[in-house]
């Protein structure tokens, strides 16, 4: 059975966890076949942003307990959970767009996209140390890179919950919505980014995410050098040079 359901809009690519009985709890299958979505949703010409977000009432709880219980989890894909926290050939934007719960390993995947959006009724936490687990999902760095780091560690060992509107005066969220809108919001979002170039919009991808990780400076001066040349020699750049200077809208090819 899917974990994920996809809708195809136009150059965006809605992915919705969609295991609401459970709050879209992740079974044990449910890493791999997230990992083929993301890594065909980066191999498509045609697509170029993508939303996750969650069915029901909660956009992930984290790890299915009972699967945990009865021996039948297994290893995590290279990608890591949900297809994204480890997948560092991934070269386009993910947007999350946060209903309800974000919790464990539901947090962690989030905290790996590049935008997050929430709705009110969003609560975050790293519960695991609660239940004599760790968040080894790659979610204790990517919170202490998001967060100050006093309450980075705070979260990380009291498993004490955040809410939406504290986490968007954080700085962890770029928008809090009623309930019920956060994903019509993150398809705002996603327009205005299909407006872009898409091989700027995987360019300055590229070098804000080796920022946010703490790549060294010089690798980054050297690999803005690279990139430089390769976007001033792009089709892109061209058309979009041509289509200021004639007032009219780029027709961008990716290239």
């Amino acid at each position: 059975m899917d974990f994920c359901k996809t809708e195809r809009k136009g150059g965006i690519l809605v992915v919705t966890m969609n295991n609401p009985d459970k709050l879209n709890a992740l079974a044990p299958h449910s890493h791999e076949q997230m990992a083929k979505i993301f890594n065909d949703f980066d191999a498509d010409p045609d697509l170029h942003v993508a939303i996750l977000t969650g069915e029901g009432r909660a956009f992930c709880v984290g790890s299915d307990i009972s699967a945990y219980v009865s021996k039948t989890n297994r290893p995590l894909p290279p990608e890591g959970g949900g297809g994204l926290t480890h997948n560092r050939k991934l070269s386009k934007p993910v947007i999350a767009a946060i209903n309800g719960l974000c919790m464990g390993g539901g947090f962690e995947i989030a905290l790996s996209c590049d935008i997050l959006l929430a709705d009110e009724t969003a609560e975050f936490a790293l519960p695991e140390p609660k239940v004599g687990a760790a968040a080894l999902g790659g979610g204790l760095v990517q919170l202490v890179n998001k967060l100050p780091p006093v309450l980075a560690m705070k979260l990380a060992l009291t498993g004490d919950r955040l809410s939406a509107r504290e986490a968007l005066r954080l700085g962890l969220l770029c928008e809090v919505t009623a309930p019920g809108d956060v994903l019509q919001a993150a398809l705002g979002v996603a327009e205005k980014m299909l407006a872009c170039s898409p091989l700027s919009l995987r360019i300055t991808r590229e070098i804000m995410r080796r920022a946010i990780e703490g790549a060294p400076v010089d690798e980054i001066d050297a690999l803005e050098l690279t990139l430089r040349e390769k976007s001033m020699q792009s089709a892109d750049f061209a058309e979009g040079m041509s289509a200021f200077m004639e007032k009219r809208s780029p027709n961008w090819t990716g290239r």
